[in-house]
């Protein structure tokens, strides 16, 4: 186990092994998300997986989680919790409001990235997305796996068809 998390007792670790929805072409993503709904705010969640799940850093992480990460024998051990930083992300939340209420949009190319470059991309983008700023991405295709994703995450998708191979998506924070 990783060095910060070796005073943390084995019943407060929950294990998460999301390769059997992997393995059925499933998206773990619900699955993660109700896992952390069901937890304590002083258990951890050991999630096992086959590859580095780099978008879920972010999401997790606006959701006031840390982790730390291993790889070992072809599988990766990602370990989330809350702690000191925790306190500080949602401090520091707030702070990316827009102070005027003039619109404002963002926009991102991620037309021909290899995934899950073009979601990371979109996630690692969001805080600077406020009630008044939308995320416009030029997208290849309907990212129909995000949506769960933003909606977690308090924003909303309106993804439009503009000729085969490409969409553009228009992301705002809800409320």
């Amino acid at each position: 186990m990783i060095e910060n998390l070796k005073n943390v007792p084995k019943e407060k670790i929950v294990d998460l092994d999301v390769r059997p929805e992997l393995d059925a072409g499933r998206d773990p993503f619900n699955l993660i998300i109700k896992t952390l709904g069901n937890m304590k705010d002083d258990q951890v969640l050991h999630l096992i997986i086959i590859f580095e799940p780099v978008p879920l850093y972010t999401v997790m992480k606006m959701k006031g989680y840390d982790h730390s990460t291993e790889q070992t024998g072809g599988l990766w051990h990602v370990y989330f919790y809350k702690g000191e930083a925790s306190a500080t992300v949602k401090a520091d939340a707030g702070e990316g409001e827009s102070k005027t209420s003039e619109p404002k949009t963002i926009e991102i190319d991620v037309r021909g990235l290899e995934p899950p470059e073009p979601m990371v991309r979109i996630i690692e983008t969001l805080p600077q997305v406020d009630k008044n700023t939308t995320l416009l991405v030029h997208h290849h295709r309907e990212p129909l796996m995000l949506y769960d994703k933003l909606e977690h995450l308090g924003y909303q998708a309106a993804t439009e068809k503009i000729a085969e191979g490409y969409y553009k998506v228009r992301i705002t924070k809800k409320g």
